[in-house]
């Protein structure tokens, strides 16, 4: 019988050879041997383990409890966990954000507080201070003790603003929203790379649109970094034109 019959006469089916790509990719995949398969009840031994554990993805997150009413807290145990919060935050604390940090507490009461141990920590000469910064509270050291601080922690220093930045940036800080236009009537020269370092510094942004002209340009304010930098609690505490001498 020749090679290409089949047992019944028929001619024998040669399969197509795959094409070269996938020939290659075939070769290179590693020979795994197949896992065993068996049901998990009906093998005695394995029957005998523990139950399996619920998959990661079907696992509800884990909830946490409710911190405990501090209605009825002590001022200075009140005090203690005012200064937990401060002492573990990255970025100023708004007095709403620490309310809801601390149930039973009013904003007005604790307000009221953070203002007290500012003062308190400024009369016992401790080595931080609470300061007020973009709308929140923050505990930082203070900056007499920067000389020795800078030793511990090397950070590299804020970029330098040039000159033009500052002049630009205090524009927009006294009279935003301010339209491009007008920062440049002030200043006088074109202000549009200065801008745009501004915001790659995050420390302008577009705060909206000035509705009824021509083009609606676009309208710049400061932002909250911008506020920290310069350790501001608000665009309100702006050095006042008297101040300038």
């Amino acid at each position: 019988m020749s090679p290409d019959e089949r047992d019944d006469g028929g001619p024998r089916l040669t399969p197509p050879e795959p094409e070269p790509v996938v020939a290659e990719a075939v070769e290179l995949l590693p020979d795994v041997p197949p896992e065993p398969f068996f049901e998990r009840d009906s093998d005695p031994i394995v029957a005998q383990l523990d139950p399996l554990p619920p998959t990661v993805a079907g696992d509800a997150p884990e909830e946490l409890p409710p911190p405990p009413d501090a209605a009825d807290m002590p001022p200075r145990e009140l005090r203690a966990v005012i200064e937990s919060l401060l002492l573990v935050a990255t970025k100023p604390l708004t007095v709403a954000r620490l309310t809801a940090c601390i149930p039973g507490v009013s904003a007005e009461y604790l307000g009221g507080f953070l203002e007290g141990l500012a003062a308190r920590f400024d009369h016992e000469g401790r080595g931080w201070e609470l300061l007020r910064i973009a709308n929140g509270w923050q505990l930082l050291t203070r900056r007499a003790h920067h000389p020795w601080v800078r030793q511990l922690e090397r950070k590299e220093l804020p970029t330098k603003l040039t000159r033009g930045c500052l002049e630009t940036l205090a524009i927009v800080a006294y009279k935003q929203p301010v339209a491009r236009g007008a920062i440049e009537d002030i200043r006088g020269v074109q202000c549009g790379p200065v801008l745009r370092q501004l915001m790659d510094l995050r420390l302008v942004a577009v705060i909206g649109r000035e509705e009824g002209t021509l083009g609606r340009p676009l309208l710049y304010g400061t932002t909250d970094l911008f506020l920290n930098r310069f350790g501001l609690g608000s665009i309100a505490d702006l050095p006042k034109r008297h101040e300038f001498g």
